[in-house]
C-alpha cells in the first residue's frame, strides 16, 4: 500500500519572490556541478547570471513549490526554445533533495505542465542519470501524441533534448 503524498502547493511567484529562487539557485547549481563544472566565485558562492533581465521577459513564468506548507523548491518555465514551433521550455527545475525518491517532483512537473498546454521542450545534461530517470517518466504521462528524444549540444553541453505536446485539460490553466 502506498503512502500518500503530502499537500504539494505550485505557487506562481510574485516579484518580491524572486530573490528566495536566486538562493534556491545555489542549490540547484551544487547539485548541477556533479554533472558539469559549475564554480564558485570569490565570495564563495556560486556566479549566477544576472537574472532581473530575465525575470522581466513577459515569456518567462516562475513558480515556487510548497510541501506541507514549506518551502520545498521551485519551478520556471520560459520560451527559450531551442525550435521555433515550441511554446514552452522548462528553464530551471528543482527540488530539495529532502523532498525527493517519494514522487513529489514528478507530481510537481506535472502540475507545472498542465499549466501550459501546447508544444514542450525539456532538457537535461546527458550525464545526469538521475534526469534521465525522471524526465521520461513525467513526459509519458503528461504528453499527448508523439515524444520526440534527441541528443543535443546545448549551452556547449551535450544533452537530451524531449519535444512533446500538452494537451489543455478543463479547469487546470
Amino acid at each position: 500500500m502506498s503512502q500518500a503524498l503530502p499537500p504539494l502547493e505550485l505557487r506562481r511567484a510574485a516579484p518580491d519572490d524572486l530573490l528566495r529562487i536566486e538562493n534556491l539557485m545555489q542549490f540547484y547549481n551544487y547539485d548541477l556541478s556533479q554533472w558539469t563544472p559549475v564554480p564558485f566565485g570569490d565570495n564563495g558562492l556560486y556566479q549566477l547570471r544576472p537574472k532581473a533581465p530575465y525575470w522581466a521577459q513577459p515569456g518567462v513564468h516562475p513558480f515556487l513549490i510548497h510541501i506541507d506548507q514549506q518551502l520545498a523548491g521551485f519551478a520556471v518555465v520560459d520560451d527559450e526554445t531551442q525550435e521555433a514551433d515550441t511554446d514552452h521550455n522548462m528553464g530551471y527545475f528543482f527540488l530539495a533533495r529532502g523532498y525527493r525518491g517519494r514522487g513529489l517532483a514528478t507530481h510537481a512537473a506535472g502540475e507545472v505542465l498542465q499549466r501550459f498546454p501546447g508544444r514542450w521542450e525539456v532538457y537535461h545534461l546527458l550525464v545526469n542519470t538521475p534526469a534521465a530517470e525522471f524526465w521520461p517518466e513525467v513526459i509519458r504521462h503528461h504528453a499527448e501524441g508523439e515524444i520526440q528524444r534527441e541528443p543535443r549540444l546545448i549551452h556547449e553541453d551535450p544533452c537530451v533534448l524531449y519535444r512533446f505536446n500538452v494537451a489543455a485539460r478543463g479547469g487546470l490553466a
